[in-house]
Parts: C-alpha cells; sequence; structure tokens
C-alpha cells in the first residue's frame, strides 16, 4: 500500500527584536540555541530544525556563545540547522529593491561560512510579497518559494502555484495551508502537550497548566511581561490522533494530497525536543501515513517530481492581499522617522559612496569594503519587519534609529574619502593657489543640469562681498547670493594640529551647468566687490537683473511652471507650454487613529480636518534669478487624542474634544530650468492618535496609479478591486512606494516625487486625489496574540511627540511615466549634485570635467555599482521598468578588459563580447528584467 508522506520541519520564527528589546531577545537566543544544540547532539533521528530561512541569529548566538562555534557549524554543515538564504527577516515595501539583494547576498555568504544555505525562497514573515520576487530568487538559483501575508484563497484556492513576475519569470511557491507556518504546532504540538491548542478560547495561564513563571515586581516593570521559568514537558499520545487529523485537514487545499507539508513552530518557538518521539508515535498511529522530520528541500522536491505545473494556476504580480490586518498593510507609516532614515541611508550608499568607490578602484583606489560592509550589517540589522516598521517597545525603536545613523554617518564619510582622492587625482595646474575652486559631483548615471544650495568659504582677510563663476569649459553660471556671516573653522591635519581659519561664509545659489554622468566638473569662483567688515554702513548694496523667480507677490514662476499661492495656502499649478492648470495642491487632511502598528482604524465618532478652509501665513523666502521660496503656515486645531476601544465595545471610541495646535510650515520652492516644484514640509506634531496626509487633486481620471517597486514600476488599479460581494477594504487602499506615484491618462500626468515616504493613496472621488501619508501616531501596544497584548502606556515614542521633516515634489508632464521620465526625475531628487570646495593643486591627471560611468537611455535605471562580493571586479546592476525592451548603452571613459554577465548572486552566466570601442557595452534589456554585469578593468 502506498502511503501519503508528511513532512514535518519544526522551526521558529525569530526577531532580533521585537516584544522585546535586543538584548532580552539575545538572553532568550541562548536558551533557545542551548535545547536546540543539545537536542541534536542526542537525538539522531531529528533531522533537521528550519532556522527561519536567515542566518543573524547564529551570528547573534555565537557573538556571545563562541564556544560553540564548531557544534554550530557541524550541525550546518551536517544539514541539520538550516539557514539562509536570508541574512535577516526584512519587511519589503519599506526597503529599496537593491536592499533585498544585498540581504540575500550576505545570507548566503555568511551561511556558508557555517556550512551551506537553504536554497528554498522562504518567506513566511514578509507583510507583502513583492512582484518581483520570482525574479529576484531565480538570481540565486531559487526555483521554489514559500510565501504568506498574503495571497488570499479566492486567488489561489490551492496552496501550490505558479508565481510569475512582471518580467515573465515563474517559480513554483506555496502559501501553505490553513494556519501555515504554524498548522502542526497549533493541531498537533499545542493541544497533544497542553489538551488544547492557542486558538482555543480556553487557552489562557494557569500555574497547573503551563508551568513556573516570574514577574519582574519592581513598580518600575509593572508593564512588562511575564516569563515561564520552567516549562512543562511531555506530551498526551491519546490526544495526539485528533491533534494531527486537525493539522492533515488543515492541508486539504494541497496539490498533492500524498505529499503534505507540516511546519512546526511559530513566533519564538523552540526545537521541541519531544518532535522525534511525538513522529514515531504518529507513524504507529497511522497506518497509511508516513511522517518524516527532513529538510524543506526535500517536500520541494517531492513536488517538483509529482506536480504537473502545466495544470496550476498561474498567479500575477504582488501578493498584498487583505484586509490589512492580515498583511500588516498599514505598518507603512508607523513611526516614519525610521523609514527616513532608512532611505537616507540607502541613497547615500547606493548612490553616492559605493559607486564613486566601485569606479575609483578601476583607476588603483582602495575600495573602502570594510567600513561598506559595516555600514550594510547596521543597514540590514535594521532591516527586520518589526525593526525598519518600529512596532516594538521604545528601546528598540531607539535601538534601529542609531544603527541607521551609524549607517549614514559610514556612508558619508565613505563617500568623502572618495571625493577626497578623486580631488587629488584631478589636473589643477591650470589655477592660481589663491583661485577658489568648487568641484561638483553627480552620483547619477546621465548627465544633470540644474540648481544647488550651495556654502563657499571664503578667507576673511580677502574681504570678499561676492563673486560669479566659471566652468573649466568657460562657460559662465549664475550665482544667486542668499547670506552670509564670519565663521573661525579648524583645519584638520594628520601631520599637525589643527590649523586656524578665519573665514565668510557665502550661502548662495548655484546654477551647475551640465555635470557628466557619475562624474564631475570644475567650477572657479571669479571674486566681484570687496567689503570693510569694520564698516557698520553703508554696506555694499544688492543689484539684479530683473529676472526674480518671485516677480509678483505669492507667485513662483519660471520658464515651464506657475505657481500660485491661494489664499488657503493651496497651490495651483500651471504647465506655461500646455496651459494645463492643477489647482488646490498641497493642502492636509488629518484624521483620528486608534488603530495598531499594523493595521489604521478609525475612531467611530472621528473627526477629520483639513486645511481646504484654513487661514495661512505666507511670506517669501530666498527669491532671486535661480530661486525663490514661498512659505506657507498653518496652526491647525486638531484633537489632542484619540481613545481606543478594546475588543471594539469597550469604551467610547472617539477623538477628543480637548484640542492643540498642530504648526504645519510647507517651504515652496521653484528653481530656474526646474519642471517640478520641491516643497519641503515641517510638522511640529503634539497631537496623539492620528494619521496626517499631504492630498493634490489631480483631476485625471487614470485607470491605475504607478509607483516606483522593487525593479519594476508597480500599476495598482484607481478603483477598488471589489469581492464577489461587491465590497473592498478601504485600509487597502493605501499602497506602497518607492519614491514616486504617478497619475496619467496617457496624454498627461502628474508625478509625486518623494526621498522620505513610503504610502500613497489615489482616491477614485471626483477630484481623482492623490494623498501622500506624512505618517500615523499610535499607542504602543505589542500583539502577540488575539488576547495576549503588551501593553505600553509609559512608552510614548509611537505618538511621534517630535518635529518631523517631509521632502516631495510635484511634476507634471507629458504622457505616461516612462515617456515623462518621472524614474529619472526621482532619482534626481533623491540623488542631487553635491558641490565640493578644494584648494587648486598640480598633483593631478584626470581632467577638469569626467564621466566615471554612462548609461543610456533614462528609463534603463541604475540599482547598484559596487565591487563584487568575491572578488575586485566592478558589479553593475541595471534593470528596465518599461513594458518595451531597451537596446541601452553602457559607457565607460576606462576601458573594460572583460565583461560577463552574472546572475544575482554573482555567478557568471555569459561572456559579453566588447567591441571596438572597449569602454562601451551594449545591453538588450527586456521589460521589467533584472541584468547584472561584471566587468573587469
Amino acid at each position: 500500500m502506498k502511503k501519503q508522506k508528511a513532512y514535518v520541519i519544526p522551526h521558529t520564527h525569530w526577531d532580533r527584536e521585537w516584544r522585546y528589546p535586543l538584548w532580552k531577545n539575545r538572553m532568550l537566543l541562548i536558551e533557545f540555541m542551548e535545547e536546540l544544540l543539545g537536542t541534536l547532539d542526542t537525538d539522531p533521528e531529528y533531522k533537521c530544525f528550519l532556522l527561519d530561512g536567515q542566518v543573524a541569529p547564529i551570528e547573534d548566538y555565537l557573538e556571545v556563545m563562541p564556544q560553540d562555534r564548531e557544534r554550530v557549524a557541524k550541525h550546518i554543515k551536517d544539514g541539520r540547522i538550516a539557514v539562509g538564504p536570508w541574512y535577516s527577516l526584512p519587511d519589503l515595501y519599506p526597503l529599496d529593491g537593491e536592499c533585498l539583494v544585498r540581504n540575500l547576498l550576505k545570507g548566503v555568504r555568511v551561511s556558508q561560512q557555517y556550512g551551506d544555505w537553504q536554497k528554498i525562497g522562504y518567506n513566511s514573515f514578509g507583510w507583502g510579497q513583492t512582484a518581483q520576487f520570482p525574479q529576484i530568487y531565480d538570481g540565486f538559483g531559487i526555483d521554489f518559494i514559500v510565501c504568506a501575508k498574503k495571497v488570499s484563497e479566492e486567488r489561489a484556492p490551492q496552496s501550490e502555484f505558479i508565481w510569475q513576475g512582471p518580467d515573465g519569470t515563474e517559480v513554483l511557491t506555496s502559501r501553505l495551508g490553513e494556519h501555515a507556518r504554524a498548522n502542526f504546532y497549533f493541531n498537533a504540538f499545542l493541544y497533544t502537550k497542553y489538551g488544547m491548542n492557542c486558538i482555543s478560547d480556553k487557552f489562557k495561564y494557569s500555574p497547573d497548566l503551563s508551568g513556573v513563571v516570574m514577574h519582574n515586581a519592581d513598580s518600575e516593570n509593572c508593564d512588562e511581561d511575564f516569563f515561564i521559568i520552567d516549562p512543562k514537558v511531555g506530551y498526551d499520545r491519546s490526544l495526539l490522533k485528533k491533534g494531527m487529523d486537525d493539522a492533515w485537514e488543515a492541508t486539504d487545499a494541497s496539490v498533492l494530497d500524498d505529499h503534505r507539508l507540516f511546519l512546526n513552530g511559530t513566533d519564538f518557538s523552540t526545537s521541541h525536543p519531544e518532535l522525534s518521539e511525538m513522529i514515531n508515535d504518529l507513524n504507529k498511529l497511522y497506518e497509511d501515513r508516513e511522517f518524516v522530520n527532513c529538510r524543506l528541500e526535500d517536500y520541494a522536491e517531492a513536488l517538483h517530481e509529482n506536480i504537473n505545473k502545466d495544470e496550476l494556476r498561474v498567479i500575477k504580480g504582488e501578493l498584498r492581499d487583505g484586509p490589512s490586518c492580515d498583511c500588516s498593510g498599514n505598518a507603512l507609516s508607523s513611526r516614519i522617522y525610521l523609514k527616513q532614515l532608512n532611505k537616507k541611508a540607502q541613497n547615500i550608499l547606493l548612490h553616492k559612496a559605493e559607486p564613486l568607490a566601485a569606479m575609483l578602484s578601476a583607476y588603483g583606489v582602495k575600495y573602502p569594503k570594510g567600513m561598506l560592509d559595516v555600514a550594510w550589517k547596521y543597514m540590514l540589522q535594521s532591516h527586520p519587519h518589526d525593526s525598519i516598521n518600529g512596532v516594538t517597545q521604545d528601546k528598540t525603536a531607539d535601538d534601529v534609529e542609531n544603527r541607521l545613523q551609524q549607517a549614514i554617518e559610514i556612508g558619508n564619510v565613505t563617500y568623502d574619502k572618495a571625493v577626497a582622492e578623486t580631488l587629488k587625482m584631478i589636473d589643477l595646474s591650470s589655477y592660481d593657489k589663491e583661485d577658489m575652486v568648487v568641484v561638483l559631483f553627480n552620483p547619477l548615471p546621465y548627465k544633470v543640469n540644474g540648481v544647488i544650495k550651495t556654502c563657499i568659504c571664503t578667507p576673511a582677510s580677502d574681504n570678499i562681498w561676492d563673486f560669479t563663476a566659471i566652468d573649466s569649459s568657460g562657460n559662465d553660471l549664475m550665482v544667486q547670493e542668499v547670506a552670509r556671516d564670519e565663521k573661525s573653522f579648524p583645519v584638520h591635519d594628520l601631520q599637525a594640529r589643527p590649523w586656524p581659519y578665519l573665514a565668510d561664509r557665502h550661502i548662495c545659489y548655484l546654477e551647475t551647468g551640465d555635470v557628466p554622468a557619475c562624474g564631475y566638473k570644475t567650477i572657479k569662483l571669479v571674486p566681484g566687490k570687496s567689503f570693510n567688515r569694520n564698516h557698520f554702513y553703508w554696506l555694499n548694496m544688492r543689484q539684479s537683473i530683473g529676472e526674480d523667480i518671485s516677480k509678483t507677490d505669492n507667485v513662483l514662476e519660471n520658464e515651464f511652471l506657475r505657481i500660485d499661492i491661494n489664499n488657503n495656502g493651496t497651490l495651483k499649478l500651471t504647465e506655461k507650454e500646455t496651459g494645463r492648470e492643477y489647482d488646490n495642491l498641497n493642502y492636509f487632511e488629518d484624521t483620528g487613529d486608534v488603530g495598531n502598528y499594523w493595521a489604521y482604524y478609525p475612531p467611530y465618532k472621528n473627526k477629520t480636518i483639513n486645511t481646504l478652509g484654513a487661514n495661512a501665513k505666507i511670506w517669501t523666502e530666498d527669491n532671486g534669478p535661480l530661486s525663490a521660496t514661498i512659505v506657507i503656515e498653518y496652526d491647525l486645531e486638531v484633537p489632542a487624542y484619540g481613545t481606543e476601544v478594546p475588543g471594539g465595545v469597550k469604551g467610547d471610541c472617539k477623538r477628543s474634544d480637548e484640542t492643540v495646535i498642530m504648526k504645519i510650515t510647507s517651504r515652496v520652492t521653484l528653481k530656474k530650468g526646474a519642471k517640478r516644484v520641491d516643497i519641503k514640509t515641517t510638522v511640529n506634531n503634539n497631537a496623539k492618535n492620528h494619521r496626517l496626509r499631504v492630498a493634490f487633486p489631480t483631476c485625471i481620471k487614470a485607470v491605475n496609479a504607478c509607483t516606483s517597486g522593487h525593479f519594476t514600476v508597480d500599476e495598482r488599479p484607481v478603483k477598488p478591486v471589489k469581492d464577489k460581494d461587491g465590497k473592498y477594504w478601504p485600509e487597502m487602499q493605501t499602497l506602497p512606494m518607492q519614491h514616486f506615484v504617478d497619475v496619467s491618462d496617457g496624454d498627461k500626468g502628474i508625478a509625486l516625487l518623494n526621498n522620505c515616504l513610503t504610502e500613497y493613496e489615489v482616491k477614485d472621488d471626483e477630484n481623482s486625489t492623490a494623498y501622500l501619508t506624512l505618517f500615523r501616531a499610535m499607542g504602543n501596544m505589542i500583539v502577540t496574540w488575539w488576547e495576549a497584548v503588551g501593553v505600553f502606556p509609559k512608552q510614548g515614542g509611537s505618538q511621534l511627540q517630535r518635529t518631523m521633516e517631509f521632502e516631495y515634489s510635484i511634476y507634471p508632464h507629458d504622457g505616461a511615466w516612462d515617456k515623462g521620465l518621472v524614474y529619472k526625475e526621482a532619482e534626481m531628487l533623491n540623488g542631487p549634485v553635491v558641490p565640493y570646495q578644494v584648494t587648486p593643486h598640480a598633483k593631478g591627471t584626470l581632467p577638469q570635467e569626467h564621466s566615471f560611468v554612462s548609461i543610456e537611455p533614462a528609463n534603463l535605471i541604475m540599482s547598484a555599482l559596487k565591487q563584487a562580493e568575491d572578488s575586485e571586479s566592478v558589479i553593475l546592476r541595471l534593470f528596465n521598468p518599461t513594458g518595451n525592451t531597451i537596446e541601452g548603452k553602457v559607457i565607460m571613459p576606462k576601458p573594460a578588459k572583460k565583461a560577463y554577465v552574472v546572475n544575482l548572486n554573482e555567478d557568471r552566466q555569459l561572456e559579453l563580447p566588447l567591441g571596438s570601442d572597449p569602454g562601451v557595452i551594449e545591453v538588450s534589456v527586456k521589460q521589467n528584467k533584472i541584468v547584472t554585469i561584471e566587468v573587469i578593468f
């Protein structure tokens, strides 16, 4: 008789930090690992434990228990502890797609240090599953994915399906069955051990049932959890059959009736030393079933061998089905300051430090691998879903903030060092030693032209009042002075004590002219008028060419755009070439939020307030021919707090009658030659339990809203998708984005760009209003289970009682996002030109204007330019987010010796032919494809 086969795989979901801060979790990890190692050392029938698809817990454990390294490595090498492919368990949507690749690259290599890595796309932890996961996993040679949170049973009625990415890559995938990764644990293990599972209403603590418990009774710790210190062991064999039957029934959606997967574990679950004995008992109970403990790869192999893939349903795109509480859909804007820091760190490392350092390595400059590896470790340790979303106690959020600040600092100093090396290599011999020279660095792989704000220092002894600018080709560049002051600086010198330097600082706007792709250009500042600093009057009077950006009160205007500030502080934007107008832009909406970290809930008695009828204070700053800013300030009266309602019925669920004044200040800037208007909004948040959004009535009837995603542009319908009963989840209409959302009818469009936000909504209302969520503020409640909730009323960090700053832009354009080059404009916002002042020297050989690498056309996006993981080659990763094949070029003045197409794991796939010009690599990139190239110089 052929037996049905049950693959029982013990595992845990181990958060580095969540319910408890890092070091409490580390102590729990020690207990967990000691039990696991003891079980593996003494039970040869215990074949494999799945360590949550990550390897970071191994590093964490060995950091404090280094004496166990050989034991741990042996079990990993023998396949009895399955680690990887991930390093840590990232949430996906707050992160750049490149961060997901780096996490896998590190996870694979750290796992290999101990033995081997699990070749399964194990992602049962993600809060939504990105559309490009099939291609990403395929790029690491992974052909089976375990996913969660979530694909609905309506989309995937059977547990197994073919998941197709936007590029067409297809990978066999399982959503698991009922209770997902916890099925065996809930139904069989807990029921057999305690006579009930945790789904039961009877699941409550009692000393007789659970074991010995302790609680820190100090009054300062009154909100802290209780802890079992001597747990119950053993199980009741008489309950085993019913528990297993329930678990079996929960897998009835499996495509293969004869091969079923039973994952045994959940958050912080242990190795369950009784498991081998339990499996032996199960094999005795069922004559028609075989129960085995094995690796997840064994189950994947059985699926590949026995499933007819042609008969499986094909599921396309992202897996992020509602309701929001099932996929933690509204955590996107919790503790927004952590996401802002992460985006800042991403931009510094991915746009600046790595690319310049990588290209300098082709010129013989040592790549700062050690520094960048440390920065990435700080970043990746901040990316687990609980960490990056701050759904934690305040101490953990503080730790994440600190790690991200470390990554930012390392990125900045590494970039400064790379710039310093570049400055030494530039031939500045044509300048006099007294000349003032500024070098502009463009981190993007195409030339840019714009206006930047800079700080130029001139020797105080020279008494320079103003100056003009000229580039190395002799082109005059405009300067707009803003302010001056005197400051004494120390000049650091490794060979001496710091030198004192008294300087005049000039804050000014500078016209850049064309700055080469991934390169630099040199500008000379020519002194103009001088002044006597001892004269209190008469000071030099300003002069104007009569071309100020703000010539009329409350109006900004350049060659392309006119911005009128309405009396209520909203913007009326006019495209001068087409005459198209967009009105009432940039108003604010504040509404109640009595939900939790993971899901937004409006109060029953809600009050939604906006600024359309507000009285705004309006004034102008920095007005000149290069840039002008109009400031709009609101003193918005909002409810002071909201009342949460446990269980949905306990209490009066409302926004308070008590109010506070929340100050919102927007600085609206238009620059010469710009086709977008930049906005910097500062919010002094002193209210609680609310959500603040900024709104833009587009009046464009679009079918889809298009947003930058992971190696693609996600197209999501504006009209809510309803179920068979005609209903939808309103809280699932707030959706993730990277750095832009675009609304277009194909003829025209308007894009909202940002460098610090994660969530948008485009409403199907009469104005087609687009919203950017600035933040959600809520109480500190950690939901561990339906009736087991940690509440920390003394910890107020999640209420965001702080001043926050948000940068975003409005970019109108012709056509859809690709014709309008929206991606390029968003990249320019996130990777602006950076100026460095340098004293002239005659030591360099590079020209005064130079491009290290250029990529054509603009819709071929550079995701990474870095040193290879395992060699000194340079890795260039590109992707095509459009719906058409792009024939592109990579142009490098430094000729390549060889070039290869490699997969995401950086394994060589094929050698690329180099033509007559070895500095040009031609690439053909199909729609939504990721292409990674290894270059040897």
